[in-house]
């Protein structure tokens, strides 16, 4: 009896050990806003041989060494999928949707409802589990169709894919996401991103990533690509997303070219513990937002990326919105520089956040946080990370009041202009300001950073101007009154 109870503790501690750095629910804090966690996001989770399930195909070309079930049975609840039109052949295509990567595609494909059955299926068995899907989606794919197969609809689909009452609806990409428990208590745990934008005809629950996501660059072929300073560069990419929202995606992955397959030698390294938490937190203060980590082969090198999360989900964090004295939002880029380091890419210091911001405060923490722009003062001017610091998955919210500085100007001119995110580092920039009466009184040509090199701008004096001229190909125009 006594060597019985033995073996089952042990199995007991084997079962908990394994499954210790599984981002299951019950390892978070689910106070915490869906924003304020960190998500191991598995990078085209679909290529694993499982995928012959679907087509017969050919072995190879794979990003993932386990299915998508044991994916999920291990912990992680976030992928990356790339959503086709199927073939009813190896030459033509049919109406079905399926999941495949670039050419590498054709070799080796998963039906999109048979992922879709999967999902369902864990998320019926796992009643306080939140699962993301991250989809860059092909032109020629139409919105119908992804609407018909997540209501398990359509060609090649059944009722066993339908996921339609998980689907969370996030209206407003600017407003504060739900915690994790209310995302359970609800039952809405299945959050949608589409790198493809559908418009006004798309569903509530499909939500435009770069709307909702601020993305680094993606395309790597060698590990030290991964740590190039333009990875942690807001201007790096800047087609890939709104600084202003408060999530942020960082890709810590090297394929093979041309194909674009993994190669899980590279994904040991890039998923190495100290390289890839590093990599973490330089981009946490860079990007002024938590990351979350997209990676190849995550059970490469012991799960040393799922160890990375992990940890990342213990730390404490400090994070807050930038808003006018009367609550509205200001959603000018800010500058947030440490005390410590005067580098921008040594280790992330001197983030440029518009709107949300967050910084972690971990137990080794010693940083203080100024704000600083040239035309508004802060309150808090400083926040001083070290009376954070731990490990106790707590997030401390502190909003940040803007107010304009006390000069001759009482607002930034530049943010009175509405250029787009885009414009901000156009490759063609001709602006010419002219007063009421018609005259030419400065002329900005062939500037690139609008927020960096219209400075001049800034320097007008009380009175009426227009501002004409072209960013990034279209024609602008727009009357401004400076007091």
């Amino acid at each position: 009896m006594n060597f019985s109870k033995t073996l089952i503790c042990m199995v007991c501690l084997f079962l908990n050990f394994k499954n210790i750095y599984a981002q299951t629910t019950n390892s978070l804090n689910t106070n915490r806003r869906y924003n304020e966690i960190s998500w191991l996001i598995n990078h085209n989770a679909y290529q694993n041989p499982e995928i012959n399930a679907s087509d017969n195909g050919l072995s190879g070309g794979i990003n993932q060494a386990h299915s998508v079930n044991t994916q999920l049975n291990n912990g992680i609840r976030s992928f990356m999928i790339d959503l086709q039109y199927g073939r009813t052949s190896n030459f033509f295509k049919g109406n079905f949707l399926r999941l495949g990567h670039g050419p590498a595609g054709f070799l080796n494909w998963m039906e999109m409802c048979d992922f879709l059955s999967k999902i369902k299926t864990f998320l019926e068995n796992n009643r306080n589990e939140i699962i993301t899907l991250h989809m860059q989606i092909d032109n020629g794919v139409t919105v119908n169709h992804i609407k018909e197969a997540f209501a398990g609809k359509g060609n090649r689909c059944s009722s066993r894919a339908n996921v339609m009452k998980y689907l969370y609806s996030h209206t407003n990409p600017l407003h504060l996401w739900p915690t994790i428990k209310q995302l359970i208590n609800s039952n809405k745990r299945l959050i949608i991103l589409s790198e493809k934008d559908f418009g006004g005809s798309a569903p509530s629950w499909l939500h435009y990533e770069f709307l909702f996501t601020r993305q680094n660059d993606y395309a790597a072929n060698q590990v030290s690509e991964l740590t190039e300073a333009h990875r942690y560069d807001i201007a790096g990419n800047p087609g890939r997303g709104n600084n202003k929202t408060s999530l942020l995606t960082i890709n810590n992955f090297a394929v093979d070219s041309p194909l674009g397959t993994g190669d899980k030698s590279k994904a040991k390294n890039a998923n190495e513990y100290t390289r890839m938490y590093n990599k973490l937190i330089r981009s946490w203060f860079s990007f002024g937002k938590r990351p979350s980590m997209a990676v190849d082969f995550y059970e490469q090198g012991n799960y040393s990326a799922r160890k990375v999360i992990t940890t990342a989900n213990t730390l404490n964090e400090v994070s807050g919105r930038f808003k006018l004295p009367n609550g509205s939002n200001f959603e000018d880029y800010v500058t947030v520089n440490s005390n410590l380091e005067s580098n921008w890419y040594i280790h992330g210091a001197k983030a440029r956040a518009r709107l949300h911001y967050s910084l972690p405060a971990r137990p080794n923490e010693s940083r203080r946080i100024k704000f600083t722009h040239s035309n508004y003062n802060f309150s808090p001017k400083e926040i001083d990370l070290t009376k954070y610091k731990g490990t106790n998955k707590k997030t401390y919210v502190i909003d940040v009041t803007v107010t304009p500085k006390n000069n001759r100007r009482s607002s930034n001119i530049v943010g009175k202009l509405n250029f787009k995110d885009s414009d901000f580092y156009a490759e063609e920039v001709f602006l010419y300001v002219y007063d009421v009466n018609s005259r030419l009184i400065m002329s900005l040509q062939n500037r690139k950073s609008i927020e960096e090199n219209l400075k001049e701008i800034n320097t007008l004096e009380s009175g009426f101007y227009i501002i004409k001229g072209i960013v990034n190909g279209n024609n602008y125009r727009k009357k401004i009154a400076v007091k």
